[in-house]
């Protein structure tokens, strides 16, 4: 089972005018290196000739080290969102993540303090700069980036709005679990065995998390997964030994993953509690077959966190997508690179649509 858990120089001066209208040539894409006490962030800056906003939009990719395109099994999603954009005058910017392209650091081991970190010396440095200058801004985030976007709008009144898309509502810990259950989905292995593996991927992140009991919890793990193995080859001749290296394995390769800051560090943040504080509109996209971030897990838990906050947001789902907001046949994870890179018809549209007409 893989988880999917998730200043240099310039080409043009950016001057604002009276009529909020910016005059350059085109929408040409300007490549942008941010320096910060600790990294520099690598960046793509999309600014249209005529602004439709005054507001920036920045866009924040899911889990494990993306590219500014966020490109996933050959599809660049932000970077086909940030075109889209453009031709509709909203201005975006959408950058690497740590150790990915131009930006520096250390990805594996950056925390969701990091990351939140970043976003916001994206922010500073825009509101600072005289030749890219903005003061507000739309903060984008996809799958766990979504988490990012949360906590860093909560209390920041250079934030005006934000779009969450296909993101957890839950601690990455549910979303785990949830995606364990359902790489069972389609084998006949009793429930018994699942739920067992379920205990001892959950034991093995608690140990490792509180830095306690892991070598009992990697034991469990191994041996769950020992006996899920044995369970599976009952109407074949076993080699046991082969089972056992097998079980090892996998049993080793999880106490990396969850050892992982860049995973660790989000595992027991719930994003809710951020969702609960926005002040400011928010527009939700869900995606009907989406496997990684489902509906049934995480819509409600997001509505009442908006509810309880009092502002203003939108649901938008749409019946065939999967994650990436591919039309999508079953929404499973081998089926990504097979679809058209491209996404279902009038998400786009939903998005540019939404940012204009909430102004």
């Amino acid at each position: 089972m893989k988880l999917l858990v998730i200043i240099g120089c310039f080409a043009f001066t950016v001057s604002c005018l009276a009529s909020h209208k910016l005059s350059i040539q085109d929408s040409e894409p300007t490549d942008i290196l941010i320096k910060t006490d600790d990294v520099t962030i690598g960046g793509t800056l999309m600014l249209p000739t005529h602004l439709q906003t005054m507001s920036l939009v920045i866009m924040s990719s899911g889990s494990g080290p993306q590219d500014r395109d966020e490109t996933l099994e050959g599809f660049k999603i932000f970077k086909d969102i940030a075109n889209h954009l453009a031709s509709k005058g909203i201005a975006s910017f959408r950058y690497d993540d740590r150790g990915v392209g131009d930006s520096t650091g250390d990805f594996v081991n950056s925390t969701i303090e990091d990351h939140s970190s970043d976003l916001e010396n994206i922010m500073n440095y825009f509101k600072s700069s005289k030749q890219h200058s903005f003061k507000s801004f739309i903060l984008l985030g996809h799958s766990q980036g979504g988490i990012l976007a949360g906590k860093v709008a909560v209390g920041n009144t250079s934030v005006e709005k934000v779009i969450l898309m296909g993101a957890p509502a839950v601690p990455l810990i549910e979303v785990v679990t949830y995606q364990v259950r359902q790489d069972y989905k389609n084998t006949n292995l009793p429930k018994r065995y699942i739920e067992a593996d379920v205990s001892a991927h959950n034991k093995l992140m608690r140990a490792i998390k509180d830095d306690k009991h892991i070598d009992k919890a990697y034991d469990v793990f191994k041996a769950t997964t020992k006996s899920i193995l044995i369970e599976m080859s009952a109407n074949e001749s076993i080699d046991k030994e082969k089972l056992e290296q097998q079980a090892i394995a996998k049993a080793d390769e999880y106490k990396i993953i969850y050892g992982l800051p860049s995973l660790t560090s989000f595992l027991y943040y719930d994003p809710s509690k951020d969702v609960e504080r926005l002040n400011v509109p928010v527009l939700s996209l869900f995606g009907g077959l989406d496997f990684q971030v489902p509906i049934h897990q995480n819509k409600d838990r997001m509505e009442n966190a908006l509810l309880k906050s009092g502002t203003d947001y939108q649901f938008i789902t749409f019946d065939e997508a999967n994650h990436f907001f591919q039309k999508a046949k079953t929404g499973q994870r081998d089926e990504y690179a097979k679809l058209d890179k491209k996404f279902v018809n009038d998400f786009l549209y939903s998005i540019s649509n939404w940012i204009i007409g909430n102004q």
